[in-house]
């Protein structure tokens, strides 16, 4: 790494842990210090098991930067929104877990509090249960959920890097996925919020990252532990925890060995695949394209940025593209902008990479599986444009993965582009 790049990670890493340290010893928040500060040793202790020895003085300063940006932007975020009457929340959905949480505290303290599981019961699953736990031991205060989001958010970075070194067989482009998911601006607000995104996000890197090993190593153990893994997605995100299921055994099914152990391994990830599928606890209800249409609908149904009832082209090119910078209708349209130009570069660069991988289109299988499937249900379900933008997110760092390959290469022509030029002017710099 450059030491430009050094000096310039270090910065930022000092800067957040200012911010983060400053912010929560001014309002006395010694068990939220605690917790950012667990959580930054956890990961960073997870990520010197993960990433190679030879990797780790490049690839550890970044998760630290992924983890503390997260910290210090839930903490400012928290501090400014209860400061603005909103109790530390910006969407409904973030206010909503941490209502039901806190009442589920009470009652498991012995408290009375309201639940109607007739009407509320949808919303229990993985997130709920976790941040109840949570406010049951520590008390019922947001922050603390978004601080381990926070810490999640940066460990998903090393699972980024690794699936990209396995994949390309080149730690360049491992380093440059890692970089990208660590400063994704929208992956940096939903861990920094309390909302299941990370957690999601998280789980879903473990399971590629055990495919991706399964197929380095294919043992017989790794299968049921890819089950495991996914088992806690299926209260998170329905549509992924069925195109997991779906997609294991077919990764498991083409990585190449021998006869009798890919049979009985296949058969296995199969079985575990019915069983998962018959027997998930939340089911999405939708049983025909007319109940799809009907969904899609009701997203857009007095959207500003509805396009649920255009063709299936447009809607193919919404998912894709949308929002779309050259058509912002207001200011605060702007400021995605940085972000979609990244998307629509990586969007390229993961199409290089599938385009030309047909030699390793195994080792690309569970990584272009994945990404094609909730792509496929935007398509037919999503709405309106603000949903799909954080829906697409659970894609967005995989897209990443994809693309790095063919970011490395790229940045080594220009790198090797630029070097000669400021070789050349070097003496003149010097007089």
């Amino acid at each position: 790494m450059h030491t430009a790049v050094r000096r310039l990670i270090a910065v930022g890493t000092g800067m957040c842990v200012g911010i983060a340290a400053g912010f929560l010893l001014t309002d006395g928040d010694v068990i939220g210090l605690a917790i950012a500060s667990i959580g930054v040793a956890v990961a960073m202790a997870a990520s010197y098991f993960i990433v190679p020895k030879e990797a780790r003085a490049i690839v550890l300063p970044i998760v630290m930067f992924a983890v503390l940006i997260r910290i210090a932007a839930a903490v400012v975020l928290y501090d400014a929104l209860v400061a603005a009457g909103r109790g530390g929340f910006v969407t409904g959905d973030d206010a909503g877990y941490a209502n039901i949480s806190a009442r589920l505290a009470r009652i498991l303290h012995g408290e009375t509090a309201p639940f109607v599981y007739a009407t509320e019961g949808y919303l229990l699953g993985t997130f709920v249960y976790l941040e109840t736990a949570i406010f049951y031991l520590l008390g019922p205060k947001a922050l603390f959920v978004e601080l381990l989001n926070a810490a999640m958010g940066g460990l998903l970075v090393t699972f980024a890097f690794d699936i990209a070194r396995r994949l390309s067989g080149n730690a360049r482009a491992g380093v440059i996925a890692g970089a990208l998911v660590a400063v994704y601006p929208s992956l940096v607000l939903w861990s920094a919020l309390n909302l299941k995104d990370s957690l999601a996000l998280l789980l879903i890197a473990i399971v590629l990252w055990l495919l991706v090993v399964f197929q380095a190593t294919p043992r017989l153990w790794l299968v049921p532990v890819m089950f495991i893994a996914l088992l806690p997605i299926d209260s998170l995100r329905t549509y992924i925890f069925m195109g997991l299921s779906l997609v294991i055994p077919v990764s498991v099914a083409v990585t190449p060995r021998p006869g009798r152990e890919r049979t009985v391994m296949t058969a296995l990830a199969v079985g575990l695949s019915i069983l998962f599928l018959a027997t998930q606890s939340n089911p999405t209800g939708l049983g025909s394209l007319a109940d799809l249409d009907a969904e899609r609908n009701a997203m857009g149904f007095g959207a500003n940025t509805s396009f649920g009832d255009q063709p299936f082209p447009i809607r193919a090119i919404y998912v894709l593209l949308a929002p779309f910078p050259w058509s912002p209708r207001r200011l605060l349209d702007l400021l995605p902008v940085p972000e979609m130009l990244l998307w629509y570069v990586a969007l390229a660069g993961a199409f290089v990479v599938v385009a030309r991988g047909s030699a390793s289109w195994r080792r690309l299988a569970p990584l272009a599986l994945f990404i094609v499937g909730p792509m496929a249900v935007f398509v037919l379900a999503a709405g309106n444009v603000g949903t799909l933008f954080r829906h697409r997110a659970m894609v967005v760092p995989f897209v990443l993965i994809l693309a790095a390959p063919t970011l490395a290469s790229a940045l080594t022509v220009v790198v090797g582009r630029f070097r000669p030029l400021s070789q050349s002017r070097g003496p003149e710099l010097a007089q």
